[in-house]
Formats: C-alpha cells, sequence, structure tokens
C-alpha cells in the first residue's frame, strides 16, 4: 500500500537522479509546445478527496479482480459512452470480455485502487502496457479472440485508433506505452475527484517504473477532458459517424457531447510533474 504522499517522493528520487541536461532541454520544448497547441485545463485542486490526509493507494493484484470489476461496473461500464450506446450493460448484463480482460491485466501489477480512511477500495484505474509489436496484428485478428458479438464493434474502433497511431511510438521514442484503460469509482464517492487522483498516480507509477510514454483513449468528451487536466494531449480521433464496422456506420446514433474517440498520449519528462502534482 502506498500513502498518498509517498507516491510523489518516490516519483522524485526515481526521476531526480537521471535527468540529463538534453532530456530537461528537450522536456521544456515539450511543455512549451503543448501549451501553445492548446489551453491545458487546470487541475481542481479544492476539492474534497484531493485535500483528504487518510486516503491511500494500493496495486491491484489477481486476487482484486471481482473487487476491482465491482468498481467498474457502479459507474464505469455504465456510463463509458459507446458501452452505453450499445446496451451492453442494460439489464444488469456482465460484459464477460472486459471482465477477462481485467482478470488478464490485473497480474500485471499496473493497476491501482484508491483507499478511504479504513482502508475500503472505493476506486480503481485499470492500466497496462501496450507494446508496438502488438499492433502487427490487423483488426480481424483481434476481434477473434472477443466472444461476444455485441462487444466486437467496441474492440475494433479501440484496435483501429490504435492502428491509426502506431507513429506515436516512433516519435516518443519508445517501444512500450503506459495505457490507463478503465477508470470506475464507486457511485457514492462521485464527484470527489477520486478519478482524477487515480490517474495523477497512474502516472506517477508509470514514470517509477520506467515507461516514457503514457497513453489513452478517451472515447467521450468527459475523459478527454480529465485526461487533458493531467496533461495528455491529443493526437489522432476517430469520428463515430464515420466509422464503419461489417460494412455498416454502427456508432451513426451516437451524438451530443461524445462524438469521437481520442488517442491522447504524453512522454513522461520529470518537468511534466508540474500538470499532475
Amino acid at each position: 500500500m502506498m500513502s498518498k504522499t509517498a507516491l510523489p517522493a518516490l516519483a522524485r528520487r526515481c526521476l531526480s537522479t537521471s535527468t540529463s541536461a538534453k532530456e530537461s532541454a528537450e522536456a521544456l520544448r515539450h511543455v512549451q509546445e503543448s501549451e501553445k497547441k492548446m489551453k491545458v485545463p487546470m487541475l481542481d485542486r479544492s476539492r474534497g478527496f484531493l485535500t483528504g490526509k487518510n486516503y491511500s493507494y494500493s496495486i491491484v493484484g489477481p486476487k482484486d479482480v471481482d473487487t476491482a470489476n465491482d468498481l467498474l461496473y457502479d459507474t464505469y461500464h455504465p456510463d463509458e459512452p459507446i458501452t452505453k450506446y450499445l446496451g451492453l450493460t442494460q439489464g444488469g448484463k456482465r460484459i464477460a470480455d472486459a471482465d477477462r480482460m481485467v482478470q488478464e491485466i490485473a497480474p500485471r501489477h499496473l493497476s491501482l485502487f484508491a483507499l478511504d480512511p479504513k482502508g475500503k477500495p472505493i476506486g480503481v484505474s485499470i492500466n497496462n502496457a501496450c507494446y508496438l509489436s502488438e499492433l502487427e496484428d490487423n483488426t480481424d485478428k483481434v476481434l477473434a479472440d472477443v466472444t461476444d458479438p455485441e462487444y466486437k464493434p467496441l474492440a475494433a474502433i479501440h484496435h483501429e485508433l490504435r492502428l491509426k497511431n502506431r507513429h506515436i511510438y516512433k516519435e516518443l521514442g519508445t517501444d512500450k506505452f503506459f495505457s490507463i484503460r478503465m477508470v470506475g469509482v464507486e457511485n457514492s464517492q462521485r464527484g470527489m475527484g477520486v478519478a482524477t487522483e487515480l490517474i495523477r498516480r497512474s502516472i506517477l507509477l508509470a514514470g517509477c517504473l520506467g515507461f516514457s510514454g503514457i497513453k489513452t483513449e478517451a472515447t467521450g468528451n468527459f475523459s478527454r477532458i480529465a485526461f487533458e487536466a493531467v496533461g495528455l494531449l491529443p493526437t489522432n480521433t476517430i469520428k463515430y459517424e464515420d466509422f464503419e464496422y461489417e460494412g455498416k456506420k454502427i456508432f451513426n446514433g451516437l451524438n451530443g457531447d461524445n462524438t469521437e474517440i481520442t488517442f491522447m498520449r504524453k512522454k513522461f519528462f520529470q518537468s511534466c510533474l508540474k500538470h499532475i502534482i
């Protein structure tokens, strides 16, 4: 278990001893260019959870899969735009392929729980490592592993987005990314900043583990704003109305604030802490 103050301190120790003058200059250029492209939303540090002193964090392990999934079904799955549009959780249904994903990812010890002062998990960030070599598979091969036909359009658009952004690996000079996949929070804790805090801690964990690239795939406006607030930058997008699956524009009715899925990335520098601490 990591305390709320221990992880940023650990990140500083991990990074401060290895930052070269060249990397510092590159980091400065990266931040300056990023801020020219967009006005980065600022974190609201006045919200209740962010200012609490008795909350802590722990790594999600294989024995924690059921707890992690329960938190995802509290807020993530019901509210995620694509899942909601496809009706994958209607009537209390479970998403077998998403549950299996959590079961496969948990043993990698990259995911995080947020714990209340009594040690109860109140939020989870499911994180993974994504390698450039995985993008050698085309979408049909990826979909062959999906068991539920209703889940396949969701898996297809995510993989198409990754293929569209494979050049980012070369641009950031890495063959792997720390990927923030799903963030779920207990219903009673909504609006307390738990999700934002989990994203911040996940980025710090990625830096401590040696990842130089961090990515996510924001499926709606709300998640995009949340990730922009901690310094992730949008690259390419896929408009829902344009995406075709098996010859049909299956997401054509998905509108409102959620019009596209966005690939977002961040290069981890010591200087990037200014956006997340």
